[in-house]
């Protein structure tokens, strides 16, 4: 197995699980249930998104993003010795070195945010990513459904308000799930770094909520980065044929492109969190979605095939957390 001092996964929807199972009661949830797998994988850092799924909605989006982020915090009080809140470079380079995990919150869509004073009362919670929307339109902007079929939309006024109260205060401005009009806007109403946290490429599978050349050669020409996908039905248009040779497709194409410095991981794992999504969630999907890489756990394994592929050693460090760091050095104030 690669030695790979950082291991950075760009998007896990860790916290809904979490948020649900303290509210019922449990104590320790990510020391006793992701720990072990974060672990084996090697795991230095985790940007956790803030996600509301539709049930929640329209009434409770902001207490369901407020519990999220608490629910952090607290699993951080009671685990000190293995978590840690990050909101820069520094703190991932401490986490790692005192061999804690490092977390970072990002919105998945901006239905919690009323106003930017709402959006600073979360910046002063930790959280330091700002993705404009899930495959939905919110007060902000409007989402790209997955089969494409509805009439797309930019960015609203608010969500230009946002977006550039966002720039000011050094967050990660995310285009993952955003409509090509909104990351359009997006790129023209900013000059900092842009990631699409999530997303893979869209000349290899045809899925709107993956990036054209034309968008990953923008992100990449101002420092920003794209994170590999490995949901079936963001790297397949068949979803039930994707593999890791689908994968590492994408990865190819993303990498000639953008460059070794702006594509990392962004793996979107959903196997554990498919039992809790609402029907109306789940039917958005074309297929019912599975992982590619079972879990972060099998994340060595990943690195190794791509090593088998012919990857670099210091190819696969960058992919694997080294980009990640730097663009936070790039984006936030340390």
């Amino acid at each position: 197995m690669m030695n790979i001092q950082y291991v950075i996964d760009g998007h896990f929807d860790i916290l809904s699980d979490v948020t649900v199972r303290r509210k019922k009661g449990e104590h320790e949830v990510i020391r006793r249930l992701y720990y072990p797998t974060l672990k084996a994988g090697g795991v230095t850092g985790i940007v956790a998104s803030l996600f509301v799924d539709s049930q929640y909605l329209p009434y409770g989006a902001l207490d369901t993003a407020m519990e999220q982020a608490a629910a952090l915090h607290c699993e951080i009080e009671e685990s000190p010795d293995i978590l840690m809140l990050c909101t820069c470079a520094a703190d991932f380079e401490r986490a790692a070195a005192e061999g804690r995990i490092g977390f970072l919150m990002s919105f998945e869509g901006a239905e919690p945010i009323s106003s930017c004073l709402t959006l600073h009362g979360f910046y002063a919670m930790g959280v330091r990513g700002l993705g404009l929307a899930w495959s939905r339109r919110n007060a902000a902007a409007d989402g790209c459904d997955f089969l494409g079929h509805l009439k797309k939309g930019g960015l609203t006024p608010f969500g230009r308000e946002l977006v550039k109260e966002a720039e000011r205060l050094h967050m990660l401005i995310d285009v993952s799930h955003l409509s090509d009009e909104g990351v359009e806007d997006v790129l023209q109403i900013t000059s900092c770094p842009i990631i699409a946290s999530h997303s893979n490429a869209r000349a290899i599978a045809g899925n709107n909520r993956n990036l054209t050349d034309g968008q990953m050669k923008e992100i990449a020409a101002r420092g920003g980065m794209a994170g590999l996908n490995g949901c079936s039905i963001i790297a397949s248009e068949k979803g039930s044929e994707a593999d890791l040779g689908s994968l590492t497709r994408h990865l190819d194409h993303m990498l000639s492109v953008m460059g070794e410095d702006h594509v990392g991981f962004g793996f979107d794992f959903c196997d554990l969190f498919l039992q809790q999504s609402s029907a109306q969630d789940l039917e958005r999907f074309p297929e019912f979605p599975f992982d590619i890489v079972k879990g972060h756990g099998a994340i060595p394994e990943f690195t190794d095939y791509l090593s088998r592929y012919g990857y670099s050693p210091e190819r696969i460090r960058k992919l694997a957390g080294q980009n990640w760091l730097d663009l936070f050095r790039r984006v936030f104030e340390n």
